[in-house]
């Protein structure tokens, strides 16, 4: 192990150390709103109840760099005495459902008046986590590289 490391006086105004410090806090910060996402969505999972939507509409959510338009689904949920609507988390150039069809919904009544819904998909789900998460480990493990290999005099 670096034993360099530790009988270092650490000198917090060298963007040396800085930037690795960066790196490891911004990384961390991620990890830690990814398991947020991911225990919300669990909760979801695992407390919400099962119902149908049926697709209403699109919402134009921008352009790529060529120009095509994408859309997110918005989706109606009637339970009961009950209606709202929601626009899915996930969004594409060539929605796979078209208005009127029927789409898997989880819900989770809150104290808000609207409760919480989502598609019932691993995508809508899991795919924010998965991917903020792999972003949050490059960070953390680059900036522990760089802390681990600091020495102030090169």
């Amino acid at each position: 192990m670096n034993s360099q490391f530790f009988n270092l006086s650490l000198d917090w105004t060298n963007p040396k150390f800085l930037v690795p410090l960066v790196f490891v806090g911004i990384g961390f910060g991620i990890l830690v709103y990814v398991l947020k996402i991911y225990f919300d969505s669990i909760h979801l999972k695992r407390k919400g109840t099962k119902t149908k939507g049926k697709v209403v509409g699109y919402k134009d959510v921008g352009a790529d760099k060529y120009g095509k338009r994408s859309k997110a689904l918005l989706v109606r949920v009637e339970v009961g005495d009950k209606v709202w609507e929601f626009q899915s988390l996930l969004y594409w150039v060539v929605p796979p459902f078209t208005v009127g069809d029927t789409v898997p919904v989880l819900y989770l009544i809150t104290k808000s008046e609207i409760p919480t819904s989502r598609l019932d998909n691993w995508e809508e789900l899991f795919a924010d986590a998965i991917l903020l998460g792999a972003i949050g480990i490059v960070l953390l493990v680059f900036g522990s590289l760089l802390l681990f290999n600091y020495n102030p005099d090169v």
